[in-house]
């Protein structure tokens, strides 16, 4: 059996679509300094354009 809806959910007597529940990801800040080397979209690290060695 196969279950499907059209991304709108009633709960608590209010209907809240679910699409819009999705959050993006933010980085979790560990530091306020500028990091030397960061990761792309692949995982791979590369230099960061904004660090200085000042």
């Amino acid at each position: 059996m196969k279950i499907t809806f059209s991304g709108k959910v009633l709960r608590d007597d209010k209907i809240i679509s679910v699409e819009d529940e999705k959050k993006e990801d933010k980085p979790k800040i560990i530091s306020e300094t500028v990091p030397k080397f960061i990761q792309d979209n692949k995982g791979t690290w590369i230099k960061n354009p904004g660090w200085s060695n000042n």
